[in-house]
């Protein structure tokens, strides 16, 4: 039968055993500790890198959506300057082409036509003046050779008469056939051309608006994404700060 002494030897020695782990796990505590500390300077420091990096990427996006934006206000203004030019180059033209169409070009037809009857009056005065001095000269006699001189004069005059009323003529038919109509088409393309260039003047106008919308708020998104990255960033570097004081105030 065993004995009393031995029977409470087993509790004991189970007890020692307990006391003996307790004092391992607390004699390796230390140990971890510091190991933790080891990579959590390290994690401070890739934080307070990430930060600056972030910093530097946030002033350089502000400045890049300030010459965004000064860019976008510069060619927008080049672009209204460009529309304003059109307009006035397009109303010059519609109110060129209006002039000819309404006054000019019946001027110039007009002119041709009261060429043409001048020279029928020259011809007309020119032969009516040769046939009464031919009358004349049949029924008086006159010195033969102031005779011919003065009927020469007067079918020269009369020559030259007809060929004018041939060259008016040839005019008119120049400008009704080919000048006019000429001018006609270059008056209308005039037109269309300026117009052309309003329309595309405005549309010019109205893409450059678009591609600067886009470009400032890229620019603006950009800025906003960094801002945010920035925060974060600071938010997770305090955290973690006050998570270690609390660490090293526990370990305390």
């Amino acid at each position: 039968m065993p004995s009393l002494r031995t029977t409470f030897a087993l509790p004991h020695t189970f007890l020692a055993a307990l006391v003996l782990a307790a004092a391992s796990a607390c004699a390796s505590a230390p140990a971890g500790k510091s190991e933790g500390s080891g990579g959590g300077k390290e994690g401070d420091e890739k934080k307070q890198e990430e930060i600056e990096e972030l910093t530097r990427k946030l002033e350089l996006a502000r400045l890049e959506l300030d010459l965004a934006r000064l860019e976008a206000g510069q060619e927008l203004d080049q672009a209204e300057r460009d529309l304003q030019a059109a307009k006035l180059s397009a109303e010059q033209a519609r109110l060129e082409r209006e002039g000819y169409v309404q006054l000019g070009r019946a001027r110039e037809l007009d002119e041709a036509r009261l060429a043409v009857d001048q020279s029928k009056g020259r011809v007309e005065d020119a032969a009516a003046e040769l046939a009464e001095l031919e009358a004349m000269y049949a029924e008086e006699e006159f010195a033969t050779k102031t005779k011919e001189l003065v009927l020469n004069r007067g079918r020269r005059q009369l020559e030259l008469a007809r060929r004018a009323l041939d060259l008016a003529e040839r005019r008119l038919r120049e400008a009704e056939g080919f000048e006019l109509p000429k001018k006609d088409r270059e008056q209308e393309e005039g037109e269309l051309k300026a117009q052309k260039g309003l329309a595309e003047a405005e549309q010019g106008l109205e893409k450059q608006r678009l591609a600067q919308k886009i470009a400032v708020a890229k620019a603006e998104q950009e800025v906003d994404e960094l801002a945010r990255k920035l925060a974060k960033a600071k938010v997770e570097q305090e955290k973690d700060g006050k998570q270690a004081d609390k660490d090293a105030a526990g370990g305390s």
